[in-house]
């Protein structure tokens, strides 16, 4: 898969879709992101708690992504693209990063709960915790995405 076709803005074949967005790698952009997640579940009236739930498993997916992910280049710049959608009671979004060293699957599967001692390393449990579906998927020469899933309680996302 090319670079220029996996970064698109078409959405999959039968997935929600309400927007796309592609970021560079700056953390205070996250604001944006938040406020626009925060909107689209309240157009669609999804709850209060599901809507939190949503914002805080993509903002640890793409601050990881911005913080974690090394640029290609020497200057370590790089964009993340967030897509996101609500429809038929389930919430979908897609990350996808542009850089190496990106995360893989196990990563979640295996997180476990840091020590309380410790102030980083919680994010890959609240992810899991969050969302019902979790897909990592490595597009070599692109990056690295990340597919996640929440079934919202009574069906919520009216479209």
């Amino acid at each position: 898969m090319s670079r220029a076709a996996a970064r698109t803005p078409e959405p999959p074949p039968g997935e929600p879709f309400d927007w796309f967005i592609r970021i560079p790698n700056r953390l205070e952009l996250m604001r944006s992101v938040r406020a626009l997640l925060a909107a689209t579940c309240e157009s669609h009236g999804v709850d209060e708690e599901a809507t939190q739930e949503i914002l805080l498993a993509v903002s640890e997916i793409v601050n990881n992504s911005i913080e974690h992910v090394e640029g290609r280049g020497g200057s370590g710049y790089h964009e993340v693209d967030v897509r996101f959608g609500i429809s038929e009671g389930r919430a979908v979004g897609r990350i996808l990063d542009e850089g190496e060293g990106g995360i893989d699957q196990s990563a979640f599967t295996g997180a476990a709960a840091p020590s309380l001692d410790s102030d980083r390393g919680r994010g890959l449990v609240l992810i899991r915790e969050y969302v019902d579906e979790l897909r990592v998927t490595p597009i070599p020469g692109v990056g690295t995405e990340i597919r996640f899933v929440k079934r919202l309680r009574g069906g919520g996302g009216r479209a």
